[in-house]
């Protein structure tokens, strides 16, 4: 397991699904660790949660495309001594055509997982740059590197999420602080198991070789890595969590 102890984690999109999952991951291995959510209701749940399983953390409510919240949060991180480690799970999705695509739907998709990843990454690098330590991991998809139809906003803000992850790569690398992306295909969490019914799965499993939706703790496993010492050197990558799905074209079965 990678130690992480003393280290501060912030975990974006914290209460539940991925980021409750990594908020785990990363309080097992050692790190004191805030989640946070767009309500004082979720952090309370994902909370109780983390209590369950042996793992306290705190929590702030703030909606990650709001940029004075999210100077105010990061400024109480701060005077806590500081983020060390940044993981941006907090992402929203609303699936419709590009030609059916309501604007203000468009917008505040990118608002929140592309320009809310940008304030947070940039308000904790700050912090990691005057430690001369960081760890900026960003919550990616295949999504961002394929077009997905009907994921059209949600496909451009992971595909600029990677981008904006190699930017601070190589801004940021010469200062101590890393940036990588993790890009998952469907994990297997409560919303994802809400939204896809039979016809998604067998989809998705058709086209992968290992036919399965990947597991919350395989992503979290991922971001631990990526927040130790063990990957001091892996710098601006965008490591998929996909079962081969990146790898594979059309797969004949039987």
């Amino acid at each position: 397991m990678s130690d992480l102890t003393g280290k501060h984690a912030v975990v974006t999109g914290g209460a539940g699904g991925i980021g409750l999952a990594c908020a785990e991951g990363l309080a097992q291995a050692g790190a004191h660790v805030t989640i946070t959510d767009t309500s004082e209701e979720k952090c309370q749940r994902g909370r109780e949660l983390l209590a369950e399983a042996g793992c306290p953390v705190q929590s702030m409510a703030f909606d990650v495309s709001d940029r004075a919240a999210c100077e105010a949060a990061f400024a109480r991180i701060e005077t806590a001594g500081g983020a060390d480690i940044l993981v941006t799970s907090a992402a929203i999705v609303k699936p419709a055509r590009i030609l059916d695509f309501d604007p203000d739907d468009w917008n505040r998709i990118l608002d929140v997982n592309l320009t809310g990843t940008f304030h947070c990454a940039q308000l904790a690098g700050r912090q990691m740059v005057a430690k001369g330590w960081g760890r900026i991991i960003t919550m990616s998809s295949v999504n961002g590197q394929i077009a997905n139809i009907g994921r059209g906003a949600y496909s451009c803000t992971k595909g600029g999420v990677d981008m904006l992850t190699r930017l601070l790569a190589a801004e940021l690398g010469d200062q101590g602080v890393t940036a990588n992306a993790i890009a998952p295909i469907p994990v297997d969490t409560p919303m994802i198991r809400e939204a896809h019914g039979p016809e998604d799965r067998a989809l998705w499993h058709a086209q992968t070789p290992n036919p399965r939706y990947a597991r919350p703790r395989e992503v979290a496993d991922a971001v631990c890595f990526l927040a130790s010492e063990k990957a001091a050197f892996v710098n601006g990558h965008i490591l998929n969590i996909d079962g081969g799905f990146m790898a594979a074209g059309i797969l004949p079965r039987g």
